[in-house]
């Protein structure tokens, strides 16, 4: 029986037009470690399952994980790093496709030689829906650690562009990525900023300049094809479920969230947002997550966050006053 020594998980949901693609690009790799795919297929009604089934009669190291129905992606994807055991794993999504027939050989070498590391990073061409391509993530060659990721001053990628020790989920799901504090850890967890967070914070990431892999925007892009509102908000989301699931150790991630969420709500696009009342009840839930967490924050902000929060909420005051009905509709929201 084949030891594998890299699982590349594909989560896939209706990518019929495009996983075909993304998995040439895996298959061809050159590379002397044994790899495995793991597909897990979140009920798809289109042809991909059909697609990956033919794939699977042609190579033994593809399995496929079915799902009698959709249930997202962040559940889809965690069935997959449940039973992900192999030394290294990476995501690729079923839209995206590698370039370089060795990134493989090249990232596991270098993690296999160099223990402390635990992210391989590379940088990422950008595909529109015309096929045009350009650079997407061009990160200059760099390591870092934890603290620089705190200080904002980390080099990583986006999730075709990084190959990960696999420290956490060869030993089983932490517990709290099994039962969630809140809905909104569902939304922080699935992605690729949550695994470099969590990867990070257990070594370091090493750089390299070489672009291996494209990222393709379609219309369901799930990062691409939101506001630069519901993005932030997602961001400042993150890191306070981030502060949370570290146990309340990292301050910057709380003050860093706080700051986010003063400029969403100062900045124009909160207005563009407003009459979407799903969406302002997330944002004025994640206030409400924030406010627990006042005095901790005030007693750890930097003089310089400060300042920058005053202006913010002095941009806010003087939008309240322009837009007096709005603002006041979304305080009564607030109260109920």
């Amino acid at each position: 029986m084949t030891e594998y020594k890299l699982t590349v998980i594909i989560p896939s949901y209706n990518k019929a037009k495009y996983i075909k693609e993304a998995l040439n690009s895996v298959f061809m790799q050159k590379t002397t470690y044994p790899y495995q795919i793991i597909i897990a297929d979140d009920c798809s009604n289109d042809n991909t399952l059909n697609i990956i089934k033919e794939y699977q009669k042609q190579y033994t190291n593809l399995i496929v994980l079915p799902s009698a129905k959709n249930q997202g992606l962040y559940k889809n994807i965690i069935r997959a790093d449940k039973i992900t055991k192999t030394d290294y794993f990476c995501v690729l999504d079923p839209d995206d496709f590698w370039i370089d027939k060795y990134k493989i050989q090249k990232s596991l070498d270098f993690l296999e030689n160099n223990k402390e590391f635990t992210i391989y990073v590379t940088n990422t061409l950008i595909q529109n829906k015309n096929g045009i391509r350009k650079v997407f993530i061009n990160n200059t060659p760099k390591d870092c650690i934890f603290d620089d990721y705190l200080k904002d001053r980390a080099t990583l990628g986006c999730t075709l562009g990084g190959i990960f020790r696999n420290v956490i989920f060869k030993n089983g799901l932490p517990e709290k990525m099994v039962n969630l504090q809140n809905e909104s850890c569902e939304r922080s967890f699935r992605g690729d900023s949550f695994r470099n967070i969590i990867h990070l914070q257990q070594g370091k990431a090493h750089s390299v300049d070489d672009f291996d892999g494209v990222y393709r925007i379609t219309d369901d892009s799930l990062w691409q094809s939101l506001s630069e509102f519901k993005q932030d908000l997602l961001n400042a989301e993150f890191r306070i479920n981030s502060f949370n699931y570290f146990d309340e150790q990292y301050i910057e991630l709380l003050v860093s969230g706080y700051i986010m969420l003063a400029r969403l709500r100062a900045s124009k696009s909160y207005l563009k947002e407003i009459d979407d009342l799903v969406l302002i009840r997330q944002y004025l839930e994640l206030e409400k997550q924030y406010a627990k967490y006042e005095k901790l924050i005030q007693n750890n902000i930097k003089k310089k966050l400060r300042l920058k929060y005053k202006f913010y909420f002095y941009v806010y005051s003087k939008l309240r006053k322009k837009f007096k009905k709005q603002i006041i509709d979304i305080d009564i929201i607030n109260r109920d």
